[in-house]
């Protein structure tokens, strides 16, 4: 036993040596060639690496000096050199591009001009085709919203068929302070005659009875041609009198007999017509007329005052002018 124990100690020096030899060779210089031959040193293969281990384990204090920056201002991330050139700063990919960035609009000149580009020159004809009469808060969501209103076939119509400007106005003929209002819109669409065409939707404020001579009498007048003249005529001299609406008739160009059979052979077939305009203008609320419908427009009782008429008309003819296409109704 007692050589045993000499002997012990002899044997284990050569063994503690010999691992220690073999883990410096495979933790340390094994792994730190490889890296350095196959693959470039980083943060974490030296925070693994095991010579750095087997340091720290036998002082005791971990050493990260070489591994994480020191804080400081030296020491902070620098900005990059590059800049985005548009109106806001964008961020670098990794592919180094700029991202995020609206470019500005260049400014190009030709021939001592300045050209300015798409959108400015829409913005640009959008504020010269308002005019001052209509360009406020109020006015101006009314420009945008149209509406489309479908007349039927038998509603009278003035003016070209192609006309770039659709006007339907609905009017009630028995109101006599209705006529003050139609001849200034007459005024303002003699000025673009050429571009519009008139629809005439009869609006009255009560329901169509065998009282409402004016309308009826319109009717007869629409059949035999007349229409217009006849309107003109009603509007310089409104009445509701049966013996001078059929004068008005005759003035108008309709002939005694024709006029009498008119009367007598379709006057069911009036009153339905009748009938259906108004409850097309109950369906767009038409309770005050007249109130024109310019492009889907609304020009009356809720919508632009009717003496803004003019106004609306030389909106949407400046709009055609520049070639603008016209919001959907």
């Amino acid at each position: 036993m007692d050589r045993f124990n000499r002997r012990q100690p002899a044997r284990a020096m050569p063994l503690m040596a010999v691992a220690f030899s073999w883990l410096c060779c495979v933790g340390g210089a094994t792994p730190a060639r490889a890296n350095a031959e196959l693959f470039a040193p980083t943060d974490v293969t030296a925070r693994y690496d095991a010579r750095h281990a087997l340091k720290t384990w036998w002082s005791g204090t971990p050493d990260y000096s070489q591994l994480e920056p020191a804080s400081g201002p030296a020491h902070e991330p620098q900005e990059h050199s590059a800049h985005a050139t548009g109106k806001s700063e964008g961020k670098k990919s990794f592919s180094g591009k700029i991202i995020g960035a609206v470019p500005e609009i260049p400014s190009v000149t030709i021939a001592g001009q300045s050209i300015i580009s798409h959108a400015a020159k829409t913005a640009i004809e959008i504020s010269d085709t308002i005019p001052a009469g209509l360009d406020n808060g109020l006015f101006l969501p009314m420009l945008d919203r149209r509406y489309k209103v479908s007349a039927y076939a038998h509603s009278p119509r003035r003016g070209p068929s192609n006309a770039q400007i659709e006007v339907v106005l609905f009017t009630d003929f028995s109101c006599g302070q209705c006529m003050p209002e139609l001849i200034k819109i007459d005024a303002a669409l003699a000025a673009v005659s050429e571009t519009v065409q008139v629809v005439h939707v009869h609006a009255p404020m009560v329901r169509f009875q065998d009282t409402n001579m004016p309308a009826f009498y319109g009717k007869i007048a629409a059949r035999g041609g007349v229409f217009w003249d006849y309107r003109s005529k009603l509007m310089a001299n409104p009445t509701e009198d049966a013996n001078t609406l059929f004068d008005i008739l005759l003035a108008s160009g309709l002939d005694t007999a024709q006029a009498r059979n008119l009367m007598l052979t379709e006057a069911r077939r009036f009153y339905r017509e009748l009938d259906a305009d108004t409850l097309l203008a109950r369906s767009f609320s038409v309770g005050n007329p007249p109130v024109a419908f310019v492009n889907g427009i609304r020009v009356g009782q809720g919508g632009i005052p009717l003496d803004k008429m003019g106004d609306v008309l030389a909106y949407i003819s400046k709009r055609f002018s520049y070639g603008m296409a016209e919001p959907p109704k």
